[in-house]
């Protein structure tokens, strides 16, 4: 019988939400972790804690995550709109924030920073647990970790080794504060490539053709048209030949700025739900591709800008109200 099963067949009625103490106790690191005997939990007992706080479920121990501060939450909200938009394009699946639980072939429940998961094996999550509510069994394609100060390296080497055993391809090691990172994949797992502020990080084979300058992504004021990347290319060139074709009555130039406009437009609105649900989670309305269908250029640029210092979601949505002016959100080119 497997872990699933065994999870999914528990009564319902045996369920209570146990109290979260004040950790005491509890190994500080996943290498204190593993160092000790089994812990005394199970996913089942602790499936409460595991979806209100930010810990991990390890070797039968609850280890508490250090929490990312605004700089390092900023680079998980680039790259993570970055990749979100490559992979829905490609038809590859989508990219979730952290907080993602996952349950490995040892029990174990860990959580990235950054999640790209495919849509196959999304398809694949199980409901688990005394909610029944549906988890992914083995771990993302793609797993992004931001260092912490207390990280060691024999905790980095520990938990890589897990994500490679269930079913992980690349690792992206990333030191917020160097602005650098650490490449490792499955095949080569003790030969990382380590990449500066100048050098392209890609996402072969899982995204072909999906390229990014490292330093754009750790960049304060990054435009979502160098996020969206070739995706925005794309869609500003299927934009400006839409343009032409309809302009032809009032003249090819008037229709080429047109489409140019239209195309940008469309990447922006592609991008910001993507943004919103890595900054606000589960308060993003359903209905926000509409809302964002009926706003202007300057609205749009007013959300793309605050979407990192609104304190809520709703305090974001409020800034299409304000009255000043904005540019556009890309300049026009030929």
């Amino acid at each position: 019988m497997t872990l699933a099963t065994q999870t999914m067949t528990r009564p319902r009625a045996r369920t209570r939400k146990p109290q979260l103490d004040s950790g005491r106790g509890w190994p500080r690191d996943i290498g204190e972790a593993f160092a000790r005997p089994p812990g005394p939990y199970t996913l089942d007992e602790v499936a409460f804690i595991l979806e209100e706080e930010p810990v991990e479920l390890l070797n039968g121990w609850l280890v508490r995550q250090e929490m990312t501060d605004l700089y390092e939450r900023r680079f998980v909200s680039n790259l993570g709109s970055a990749l979100d938009l490559a992979a829905r394009e490609a038809g590859f699946g989508q990219v979730l924030g952290d907080q993602t639980e996952c349950v490995l072939s040892n029990g174990s429940v860990v959580k990235p920073d950054v999640a790209l998961i495919s849509w196959k094996r999304m398809a694949t999550a199980v409901p688990m647990g005394p909610l029944l509510r549906p988890t992914l069994i083995g771990s993302p394609e793609l797993v992004v970790e931001v260092r912490s100060p207390s990280n060691r390296r024999t905790q980095e080497i520990f938990k890589r080794s897990f994500y490679f055993a269930n079913g992980t391809r690349i690792v992206w090691d990333v030191d917020d504060k160097k602005r650098e990172v650490w490449v490792y994949r499955a095949e080569q797992p003790d030969r990382p490539a380590h990449l500066r502020t100048d050098d392209m990080l890609t996402c072969e084979p899982l995204i072909p053709g999906w390229r990014r300058r490292l330093g754009d992504l750790f960049e304060e004021r990054v435009s979502a048209k160098t996020l969206a990347g070739e995706v925005a290319v794309k869609w500003v060139a299927e934009g400006k030949a839409q343009g032409i074709a309809e302009g032809k009555a009032q003249g090819i130039a008037e229709g080429k700025t047109q489409g140019i406009a239209e195309g940008e437009s469309r990447a922006l609105r592609a991008l910001l739900p993507t943004l919103a649900r890595l900054r606000f989670g589960a308060e993003v309305p359903a209905d926000l591709p509409a809302t964002l269908a009926a706003l202007s250029d300057e609205q749009l640029l007013r959300l793309q800008t605050g979407v990192e210092t609104a304190a809520t979601c709703a305090e974001w949505l409020a800034m299409t109200l304000e009255s000043d002016s904005a540019p556009r959100p890309y300049s026009a080119a030929g």
